[in-house]
């Protein structure tokens, strides 16, 4: 299922995740809150439950649908840094206000706080080191305390100011759509699958491609992995060598599929993976509609075969290059008007 459920470019179908989806629009509540924006229900909240404490260093209070709502309070510390105002929303150990985590970068000083959930508010208002550090310090943590004024120094503090938070897209603004998208930033996929997505074969085409792309197309071989009882074997149809029917056989390697891609003048080296296959095939190709080739050829490949298991149909070259014709001419209905001419003069002399 979280196969799926990547984005398009990014090799799955876009399949909405619905947690993810429901947590990044419950965050735009949150950021509310911690922005103690002039709301009715963000004042009463604050008002009621947290006078003189840090949201996410207290106990869970309030109803059912507020704590849900805080939980996700971990996940929203992690994509948004504090901007400094009075410090009262922000955990002075625990949390990004400054450039550093000081928990992090101050271990032995954090072993020897009196208040590891202390906010920035109260340690800063603190009368005395009694008051902030269990006496005396080591030594390891009289350097770090030292390291830490200087950090201090650097830092604008506001005592009658609110706080602010931003995010690591950039700027203030919280958006739903883009902590989605940052779910999948680190995914690497193919660019095929881009161009997959970008060409203008209709769905049904597209997602026909992009099974063969993630090797999940029902050929006889997968179905045998799927444990299907499979009676009359696992061999190609559309030839005589006695290979087992997989993707890769069935729509370049074929004797078949081979002869159907010289009519299209397409060359393939079967020696690279299917990706790198068609970056170098699409890169050598004259046409600028080759994508739409591709996909519409081994489209009426995979539906001769389904002929000929289900229909009982000769699998002839013959017969591909009429239902390969009649496909393009139906394809062509989406197309821009300048692609539909090009695809035409190509056809009339196919």
């Amino acid at each position: 299922m979280v196969f799926v459920q990547k984005p398009k470019d990014k090799g799955g179908l876009g399949v909405i995740n619905l947690r993810l989806q429901n947590d990044a629009l419950l965050l735009k509540q949150l950021h509310k809150f911690y922005s103690r924006q002039d709301v009715p229900w963000v004042n009463l909240i604050w008002k009621t439950y947290y006078q003189n404490t840090v949201p996410h260093a207290s106990r869970e209070v309030g109803s059912f649908w507020w704590k849900d709502v805080l939980r996700l309070n971990v996940l929203y510390r992690g994509i948004a840094k504090c901007s400094l105002g009075n410090g009262s929303t922000v955990l002075f150990w625990d949390d990004l206000w400054c450039s550093v985590v000081l928990a992090q970068a101050f271990p032995n000083l954090f072993q020897a706080a009196t208040n590891n959930l202390g906010s920035v508010l109260d340690i800063l208002n603190a009368l005395d080191l009694a008051s902030v550090f269990n006496l005396p310090l080591s030594h390891q943590a009289y350097d770090e305390l030292h390291e830490l004024q200087n950090l201090l120094s650097t830092v604008t503090f506001d005592p009658n100011s609110k706080d602010s938070w931003s995010f690591i897209w950039g700027n203030d603004k919280y958006s739903a759509k883009k902590l989605y998208n940052l779910a999948f930033s680190s995914v690497q996929a193919p660019r095929t699958f881009s161009w997959l997505w970008k060409s203008q074969c209709t769905p049904r085409v597209k997602i026909f491609a992009w099974l063969v792309l993630v090797d999940r197309l029902n050929t006889r071989v997968m179905l045998r992995r799927r444990n299907f009882n499979l009676q009359t074997g696992v061999n190609c149809e559309l030839c005589s060598s006695g290979v087992e029917e997989d993707a890769d056989h069935l729509l370049f390697a074929c004797p078949f599929a081979a002869r159907c891609w010289h009519k299209l003048q397409i060359q393939w080296d079967l020696s690279l993976d299917i990706h790198s296959r068609i970056v170098q095939a699409k890169n050598s190709s004259s046409y600028s509609f080759f994508m739409e080739l591709l996909l519409i050829a081994a489209w009426e490949i995979w539906k001769l075969r389904n002929s000929v298991i289900f229909e009982g149909a000769r699998p002839t070259f013959h017969l591909w290059t009429v239902r390969f014709k009649e496909q393009v001419q139906l394809q062509l209905l989406p197309f821009k008007h300048d692609r539909a001419v090009s695809v035409r003069v190509w056809l009339a002399s196919f």
